[in-house]
């Protein structure tokens, strides 16, 4: 029997579209047979089940892998775009502007690079006329505040985003807050004096101390999203912060953005800007000196990774006993056309062909289910945005309603925080993982089928003889 009719005789069998001779010659066969194996419709309802499992068990997969992809690369590219870039090249102190200008263009000449830029950071203390708090001083050059990643995801509260003049400073919107100052109040910021730091007379209880003090007028308010982000981060400009960001209290480096931070050449474009920078600064440049941003943000990528990966374990398992619940299905599939195993075997079916036959209805049995959940799966990924304003509401309306009828005030429901967390989940689909989904789907599907397969097989015309 040949592979194309094991296929079709399975499709037929599936779908129960029998030619009225043989339907008549089976129901005056069938009249010997015992009860449990008339029920035909039962078989039908079991691998409807089946199909239904499989494709049921698909939608959270699905779901899952989309919906915690978007919100990974939502999360951390915001944290890439304004903070820890796609690629940091450490500097050593000292290095000039000039010096550092020359490793900029030889990383912006490379491929698949599309901006570099030179940043000095380092702590300190701002403080206002009520209030003070730990910060973040970032000087960095104009350009990285016009930059098409930084402008998406930094956006300007108040003021301007750019530091112009050497006292002129722009704080993040929970920094504002925290020092209550708003645009053109001043600011007073302390860092370590570099002539103390690198001197002895600073003993262990810090009594020979000498902190240095600048002062600054606010020009900006900015916000990165992120109250975490927004609570820290101080911009000055790049020439202030060459007098006050110095060694050891500070750091420089070059951050780099890329054409697609997620692409799997970020390690090549890596070792490119290592190659360059090696020929560029033969006496100091080390490649370790070069780091990715999982790299950077280990911590941060690891801990949606595993998170990631232990709710698709769990959907995994959903989906592999919807596969076990097929082979239950099949075996019951087996059981009530038996008659039909016989017929077919009596005409000259070999053991390989019967086996085939019901490896084929697993295969199209979750082939339909596999297309029905990763169909179902997909729509409800793609607007999953709306699905979540659709709940807000509803559980709002239901809360507003029980508040007024205990005469307390409400409190409406916000799932995704902007202040903490996403205003809305990122689409990101990636094809080649849902057709490996897929192929997962129907390769257990055909696993499940082998045994009720084999027992398909082992059914002989004189044992159905002997039962009529």
């Amino acid at each position: 029997m040949k592979f194309g009719s094991s296929f079709f005789i399975a499709a037929r069998t599936l779908l129960g579209r029998h030619t009225k001779p043989k339907a008549d010659i089976l129901k005056r066969a069938s009249s010997a047979i015992p009860r449990r194996e008339k029920a035909l419709s039962s078989s039908s309802g079991g691998m409807a089940g089946a199909i239904l499992g499989i494709g049921i068990s698909l939608v959270p997969l699905v779901l899952v892998l989309i919906v915690s992809d978007g919100m990974i690369q939502g999360i951390t590219r915001r944290y890439m775009e304004t903070k820890t870039y796609h690629i940091q090249v450490a500097l050593p102190d000292g290095l000039s502007d000039t010096e550092s200008q020359k490793g900029i263009k030889a990383i912006q000449s490379l491929p698949g690079v599309k901006a570099a830029f030179l940043e000095r950071n380092g702590t300190g203390v701002a403080v206002s006329a009520s209030s003070s708090n730990a910060v973040m001083l970032r000087a960095i050059d104009p350009s990285f505040f016009s930059n098409p990643g930084t402008k998406e995801f930094l956006s300007v509260v108040a003021g301007n985003s750019i530091p112009a003049g050497n006292r002129d400073i722009v704080i993040g919107s929970s920094l504002a807050t925290a020092l209550k100052v708003k645009l053109g109040d001043s600011l007073t910021l302390i860092t370590p004096n570099p002539e103390k730091m690198a001197s002895d007379t600073v003993s262990a209880d810090f009594s020979g101390y000498s902190p240095r003090l600048s002062f600054f007028k606010v020009v900006g308010i900015v916000s990165a999203g992120y109250r975490d982000l927004d609570a820290l981060w101080a911009f000055i400009n790049p020439e202030m912060g060459t007098r006050l960001l110095t060694y050891p209290s500070s750091a420089a480096f070059f951050g780099v953005k890329v054409t697609n931070p997620y692409a799997n050449n970020l390690g090549a474009v890596k070792e490119s800007i290592i190659g360059q920078l090696s020929s560029l600064y033969p006496d100091w440049f080390d490649p370790y000196l070069a780091r990715t941003w999982p790299e950077i943000e280990r911590s941060l990528y690891k801990s949606f990774g595993t998170t990631k990966s232990m709710l698709l374990f769990i959907m995994g398992i959903a989906l592999i006993i919807a596969a076990v619940n097929l082979g239950s299905a099949l075996s019951t599939f087996v059981a009530e056309h038996s008659m039909e195993i016989a017929v077919l075997r009596s005409v000259g079916a070999t053991d390989a062909a019967l086996k085939l036959i019901f490896v084929g209805a697993g295969l199209i049995t979750g082939s339909i289910g596999t297309f029905l959940g990763l169909s179902l799966g997909l729509f409800i990924s793609w607007n999953v945005n709306y699905l979540i304003t659709g709940i807000e509401w509803l559980v709002t309306i239901f809360n507003t309603a029980i508040a007024f009828a205990g005469g307390y005030p409400s409190v409406p429901l916000k799932l995704l925080d902007p202040a903490y967390y996403l205003e809305k989940i990122p689409i990101s689909i990636d094809f080649a993982q849902i057709a490996l989904i897929a192929a997962l789907s129907i390769a257990l599907s055909a696993v499940a089928s082998l045994i009720p397969a084999s027992k398909a097989s082992r059914i002989s015309v004189q044992e159905l003889i002997r039962k009529i």
